[in-house]
């Protein structure tokens, strides 16, 4: 198999949690964020017609040494798990939480997530979106 570069990041989508409790409950520093009502605006910050009709904020995670990426999951979840009932607060209040993962692959590549890691993953309830991004 080949090698593959990839891309963490935690995303939340709600209509009653105000991002701004997410990343000070995390202590993470939000990568994208904006708060359900707000004026709708692009990345650079230009106008859009509308507001936002949901709140929604992310956060990267960077990737230590060689992690694979079953490894930078289960470091993440680690830290995340103290924070357990803010993601039963989001699922129970409709809103949702998703790692989503930029997988980028020059061909054939694989990982394995082992049933526990899922577990830790499902616990917390959080989704798992993957975006493969193939090449030759």
């Amino acid at each position: 198999m080949h090698a593959f570069k990839f891309e963490i990041s935690l995303r939340f989508f709600s209509k009653v949690i105000d991002p701004a409790e997410i990343y000070t409950q995390l202590g993470l520093e939000p990568e994208w964020q904006h708060k359900i009502g707000e004026p709708r605006k692009t990345p650079k910050g230009i106008a859009l017609k509308g507001v936002y009709d949901i709140s929604y904020c992310s956060f990267n995670f960077d990737r230590q040494n060689d992690e694979e990426l079953h490894e930078m999951l289960d470091r993440i979840l680690n830290g995340l798990t103290p924070h357990a009932e803010l993601f039963y607060r989001m699922r129970d209040s409709g809103g949702r939480a998703e790692f989503f993962i930029g997988w980028y692959s020059p061909g054939n590549t694989g990982d394995t997530l082992s049933f526990e890691l899922l577990r830790k993953i499902s616990e917390l309830r959080i989704d798992l979106a993957l975006d493969v991004y193939g090449g030759n």
